[in-house]
C-alpha cells in the first residue's frame, strides 16, 4: 500500500479524511477529487466502492486526472492519500 502525503499546491482542494481519485507522478499527487464531490446524492461508503468505480458517470472524472498522471483510488486522511 503506498502512502503519499498531499502537498501545499493541493491545500484548496483538501477537506479531510474521505475516499478518492488521485492523479500521481513520479510518486507525487498532482490532483485529487473526493467520491462524494463526484457523487454528491450518494453515500461513499468502503462497501459500495466496487458499485461506485463501476458507475459510468465517473468516467469523465477519470479521464481529467489520466490526462494528468496514473489515477489511482485511495482513502485521503491526515493530510496523506492511502492508495487502496
Amino acid at each position: 500500500m503506498r502512502v503519499i502525503k498531499v502537498p501545499e499546491a493541493l491545500a484548496t482542494k483538501y477537506h479531510g479524511a474521505g475516499f478518492a481519485l488521485a492523479a500521481i507522478t513520479g510518486g507525487q499527487l498532482i490532483d485529487i477529487k473526493y467520491l462524494a464531490d463526484v457523487f454528491p446524492d450518494r453515500e461513499v461508503e468502503q462497501h459500495e466502492l466496487p458499485e461506485i468505480l463501476n458507475d459510468a458517470a465517473l468516467g469523465p472524472t477519470v479521464r481529467e486526472l489520466q490526462a494528468l498522471g496514473e489515477v489511482s483510488v485511495g482513502m485521503l486522511s491526515c493530510w496523506e492519500f492511502c492508495e487502496l
